[in-house]
């Protein structure tokens, strides 16, 4: 079959933090290997909207897009996913929310499982393995016995593959998860060291911070659904198609929204930067402005709250 041309999309609405150094990450490597790179801009305005804007002068090997729409979850997200469909149709998409960080050769492994399996039409989504992502956490705890057992004694929680488990649910597991392979490509080498197979198949529901899809799928479902994660959730089971998870790339999602002010007021996202980009922290960064202004920002609903319980 001829090679289809590779869309990179990142939606991007409110953590320029996270936006900034998830390209920064991309730009290592794998950026270069995508023929268009839209970044769909979700309610994005002031210095965020400067910084996607000049995007295209600062990497100008790639062919850029960059889509506005409404901020909030659901309709507004897959309207700007199809509508970029719609400007590049026959080709292969890959969409990243703006807080997932990859390792050098992700999107080869997500193409490598796309080759494998594109002749099946019961294909739907293409998955790498997420750290904090329950289906991407259950690969690991499993893949390593001695984690796994670390993981049940520290918590006291179950390992197992519901999208709202543990790893959802708590930040100290996302946390737990993401530490120990804090170096994605260090990561990548010990997980293929396990000598495991290099896909696995599934069909229930799972997080999509990192997905792959053709534009075959994308016809058949209609569209991204407006409903975006349930929408898929519910559909690829019942219509009988399932996702594959390509497991021998990792790559990190920073938050859920039931985990953000936890994980703000931790180190986590300097510390993935410093693993991944040494020598890249900004004055800023190095003297923890940036950590210093997240829990600042979470103080007056803290104070709120603490004043609620003491009355």
């Amino acid at each position: 079959m001829p090679k289809l041309p590779r869309i990179l999309m990142i939606l991007t609405s409110h953590r320029l933090d996270c936006f900034t150094l998830c390209i920064d990450l991309l730009a290592r490597e794998s950026l270069a290997r995508f023929d268009v790179v839209a970044i769909l801009c979700s309610g994005v305005e002031g210095r965020h909207r400067r910084y996607v804007e000049d995007l295209p002068r600062r990497f100008p090997g790639n062919q850029w897009e960059i889509l506005h729409g409404a901020r909030g979850r659901g309709k507004p997200i897959a309207d700007l996913q199809n509508e970029c469909v719609r400007r590049h149709p026959n080709a292969l998409y890959f969409k990243l929310d703006e807080d997932t960080f990859v390792s050098r050769d992700w999107d080869l492994r997500v193409v490598e499982a796309y080759e494998k399996f594109q002749g099946d039409n019961r294909l739907s989504l293409i998955t790498p393995v997420v750290t904090n992502n329950q289906r991407g956490a259950y690969h690991l705890l499993t893949t390593f016995a001695e984690l796994g057992a670390e993981f049940t004694r520290r918590f006291n929680q179950p390992i197992v593959t519901t999208r709202m488990g543990p790893i959802w649910i708590l930040p100290q597991c996302a946390e737990f998860m993401m530490r120990r392979f804090l170096n994605l490509d260090d990561a990548n080498e010990e997980l293929r060291a396990k000598h495991t197979a290099p896909f696995e198949t599934f069909s229930y529901p799972f997080s999509i911070n990192c997905i792959c899809y053709d534009y075959r799928h994308w016809q058949e479902i209609g569209g991204v659904p407006e409903q975006d994660e349930n929408g898929w959730g519910e559909w690829i089971p019942k219509h009988g198609k399932f996702i594959v998870l390509a497991t021998q790339g990792v790559v990190h999602h920073y938050s859920f929204f039931v985990q953000q002010d936890w994980l703000d007021r931790t180190s986590l996202i300097e510390d993935i930067r410093n693993a991944n980009l040494p020598g890249t922290k900004t004055l800023r960064q190095r003297l923890q402005f940036a950590r210093v202004r997240r829990i600042a920002i979470q103080l007056p609903q803290a104070l709120i709250r603490r004043m609620k319980s003491l009355a």
